[in-house]
């Protein structure tokens, strides 16, 4: 159908219905690390009459008047110093940050990771100045992490696990019986376990691929895709800090990379330490940011925890860690040091708005309701087992918003928006996210309905 020249009544029909269907099943999507919480972006509807673009470098001045840089350089403050790095960002201060804001989401910020991560491990130069020597970098992750990683490695001819071990050491494999390679490290019990990564299989891979001369790009989850779990630098750093330093890798120009997929976990779990530290909760959540000396680059998404009308996010690194860029172009009078180039100036705005609009007591609560409301779905669900006679096979990782079970029938996947997962024991499960759009009253519907008889099918 040609929709241009449609007449104006039938452009309001059209968008009226399709509001009505999103208003409809805003509250019921469950299956997501989204969070639908958006009140309050209609305050920002007249910047929708402008193209806002933060091309180049956030830090500096841009030919183009319409740009958000000053609001955008507000956030990466923000997160730096949610994230305890050090701030100012200065060129000159090796040790300060630097970022930007995603025009995508997190899955951008991690594919500008590993392009660093790339180049500064094979020892391309740096904006500061200097090269490095010249290695054969190794991408390592979870087999519980994002699926756009091997996507991503493959984009950027990085080697992953399976093709370097296969391609140049076949059959050595020192974390298989066989000797041959997996396509990512295993997380803790498998497809059925917790979703942290084994780190004692991660040490033996890094210290068979380090006495090698391959320096690891390492890649770990806060929020894994389908459970929702938090993997553990600081014992991840404890198992692999022996191998980088016999091989020579802790020195200046360091031989590692350690990124953080904090998609979801990054935005929350800063207010998580809050909340135990004020006494609302009995833990926090590992740690991850920059007080940990050997991270090197995190990144969040800002329309999950945060809540922006459409993916965004942020990225932090350090100074000493830039590469040169491959140009500095005239046209738009500033470097061209980000992933994408143009970015969506809008985005800076609303990530903006998501943070100044509410505060850091907010956020606590936030996050303190959310947990609170998991404990109480968890519990429920394993009482529902005795309800139907067959195992709904409940679990959840340690501080988690998801929670797995049991896929129900397909009328209450549809529902509520759940998205499903097989394990290697063949057991068909769904997730719960429980993000902070999600009410006490939308989990007692969704309780009652899978009470109900055929819910459930042996």
């Amino acid at each position: 159908m040609n929709i241009g020249g449609t007449q104006p009544e039938h452009i309001s029909k059209r968008l009226a219905e399709l509001e009505g269907h999103f208003r409809e099943r805003r509250d019921l999507m469950l299956g997501y690390q989204w969070s639908q919480k958006l009140d309050g972006y209609a305050e920002l509807a007249p910047f929708l009459d402008y193209h806002l673009d933060n091309i180049g470098d956030p830090f500096s001045p841009s030919l183009t008047a319409l740009n958000t840089k000053d609001f955008e350089r507000e956030v990466l403050d923000y997160f730096a110093q949610l994230w305890h790095a050090r701030g100012p960002s200065d060129l000159d201060d090796s040790e300060s940050y630097w970022g930007y804001v995603l025009s995508m989401g997190s899955t951008e910020g991690n594919l500008y990771a590993l392009w660093n991560a790339r180049d500064y491990l094979s020892g391309s130069r740096l904006l500061s100045g200097g090269s490095g020597p010249e290695r054969e970098p190794v991408l390592l992750y979870s087999a519980d992490a994002h699926y756009s990683l091997a996507k991503g490695a493959a984009m950027l001819r990085i080697h992953t696990l399976r093709e370097l071990g296969e391609s140049r050491y076949p059959g050595q494999c020192p974390i298989t019986p066989d000797g041959v390679w997996p396509i990512a490290v295993p997380s803790i019990g498998g497809s059925t376990g917790t979703g942290r990564i084994d780190t004692e299989q991660l040490a033996a891979v890094v210290g068979f691929f380090a006495d090698r001369g391959h320096p690891p790009i390492i890649l770990l989850n806060l929020g894994s895709t389908f459970k929702g779990a938090y993997d553990h630098p600081e014992v991840v750093w404890e198992g692999i800090k022996d191998a980088l330093e016999r091989n020579g890798m802790l020195g200046d120009r360091q031989g590692y990379w350690i990124h953080i997929d904090g998609a979801l976990g990054a935005g929350c779990l800063p207010y998580m330490e809050m909340a135990s530290e004020q006494g609302l909760i009995s833990q926090p959540g590992p740690r991850f940011d920059f007080r940990l000396p050997y991270v090197s680059s995190i990144v969040t998404s800002g329309h999950k925890w945060y809540g922006t009308p459409f993916p965004t996010g942020v990225y932090l690194s350090k100074q000493k860690f830039r590469i040169a860029p491959p140009s500095d172009p005239r046209y738009i009078g500033s470097p061209d040091t980000t992933f994408s180039g143009a970015r969506n100036g809008l985005s800076s705005l609303l990530l903006w708005y998501a943070i100044a609009s509410r505060s850091e007591e907010e956020q606590v609560q936030t996050i303190c309701n959310t947990l609170s409301l998991a404990d109480c779905l968890t519990e429920r669900l394993r009482e529902l087992e005795g309800t139907h006679g067959i195992p709904l096979w409940v679990e959840r990782a340690d501080q988690s918003l998801a929670v797995r079970v049991r896929r129900p029938a397909n009328h209450i996947v549809t529902r509520y928006g759940l998205v499903g997962e097989r394990t290697d024991d063949d057991r068909d499960l769904v997730h719960i996210f429980v993000m902070p759009h999600v009410s006490k009253e939308t989990i007692d519907q969704l309780l009652a309905e899978l009470s109900e008889p055929g819910a459930y099918t042996a």
